[in-house]
């Protein structure tokens, strides 16, 4: 082994050994699904319940760093009953839930999702408005577990506990160590039954990063899923005004 590698490798492994249960979470966290920070991604959501119905769905995200917050803003385009809907979820802030603002077209106004509704299915689907912008549990809380091997990649484990506005009582994350992608999420509901299972289904690289282009949302309580695949990215333009309840109001 030569010097150059040696040093590189040493340096790899300080560098994870460094990575705190907080960072790890952070990072994966703007790696998500339904937060792809500083990029925008035509997406569609395919909801099987079950008796096997599926319906679909087509959105627009966007998400971008404001202030040192996570900012994700999504559009709805299909189906025409959906059409014109838009939800802005902004990150928490000193262990505070997330601030999820709702804009209903036909109403032609803006209303914020309560606390109390932040566990309640997100447009239909097997993702709640808890999930937009957060994996599940608060970055400060989570701690780490011994790394472990999923399909034949390196993970970070992590576990937390849900706040009091999140639908969940406990969370398991699997974090690829070497793109921050999460691979797997398993929830318990409050009393600590199996509730929801998340999983990466296929990873696609983008401008020098790697992103879940598909994933599964599962209810293990209902059997209904939700599966979610990203159609196209690029990078976002968007400033920070469209991050807004005003925008959303604009359309």
């Amino acid at each position: 082994m030569n010097r150059l590698l040696a040093l590189t490798l040493l340096s790899s492994l300080a560098l994870a050994q460094e990575e705190t249960a907080a960072s790890i979470s952070k990072k994966s966290r703007e790696r998500g699904a339904l937060n792809l920070v500083g990029l925008t991604a035509e997406m569609k959501l395919v909801t099987t319940g079950a008796d096997g119905k599926a319906k679909e769905q087509q959105l627009t995200s966007s998400s971008r760093d404001i202030g040192g917050r996570s900012h994700a803003l999504a559009r709805f385009s299909l189906p025409a009953g959906v059409a014109g809907v838009a939800v802005l979820t902004v990150a928490g802030q000193q262990g505070e839930g997330d601030d999820v603002s709702l804009y209903l077209p036909k109403l032609k106004r803006v209303r914020k999702v309560a606390k109390s509704d932040r566990g309640k299915s997100f447009m239909d689907t097997d993702f709640s408005y808890a999930d937009i912008g957060s994996n599940g549990a608060r970055d400060e809380d989570v701690k780490r577990l011994p790394d472990a091997q999923l399909e034949g990649r390196d993970c970070y484990v992590l576990a937390g506990r849900g706040d009091d506005s999140s639908p969940y009582g406990e969370v398991k994350l699997f974090i690829d160590k070497q793109t921050f992608v999460p691979l797997k999420a398993e929830y318990a509901d409050k009393v600590g039954k199996p509730y929801k299972r998340y999983r990466a289904l296929k990873l696609k690289s983008f401008n020098e990063r790697v992103l879940a282009a598909e994933s599964l949302m599962e209810n293990l309580q209902t059997g209904s899923r939700t599966q979610l695949m990203i159609l196209k990215l690029e990078t976002s333009t968007l400033g920070d005004e469209a991050f807004s309840e005003r925008a959303l109001e604009r359309g």
